[in-house]
């Protein structure tokens, strides 16, 4: 008896968690992927303020450093299918560096999207050459 009651236990943690039963994904909100590239020979620095669900907790600001010739991953969040990827990011603030020149990621253009191998859209923001 103690034994099936360990095993349904376990069995029910492990689907809570999504382990044993994924949940699934909704088709109008799939998992989203954003990169920021660096294509340039210089260290890019910036940071970002994404809005948290859930609300309550309010907005986060991260820092960023994206090495030359490099890309980074800034944010993996289901994302409503369609929507402009320069609007989910509340700031997003490039530090100066002389020596590159940068590109605003408030503009559509500068963000590329692709779809990764699961099908998944991504999107790349070429941030300096």
């Amino acid at each position: 008896m103690k034994k099936s009651i360990i095993i349904l236990l376990l069995v029910c943690t492990l689907t809570s968690c999504g382990i044993l039963i994924p949940f699934p994904e909704r088709k109008n909100f799939p998992t989203t992927t954003f990169y920021v590239k660096n294509n340039s020979n210089e260290t890019i620095n910036f940071s970002s303020t994404v809005v948290v669900f859930p609300m309550s907790r309010g907005p986060l600001t991260r820092n960023f450093s994206v090495s030359p010739k490099d890309s980074i991953l800034a944010r993996q969040v289901e994302f409503k299918k369609d929507a402009e990827p320069q609007k989910w990011f509340l700031e997003f603030e490039i530090f100066p560096n002389d020596n590159v020149k940068t590109f605003d990621p408030k503009k559509p253009e500068n963000w590329k999207k692709w779809f990764n191998t699961k099908g998944r859209p991504c999107y790349t923001f070429t941030i300096a050459e």
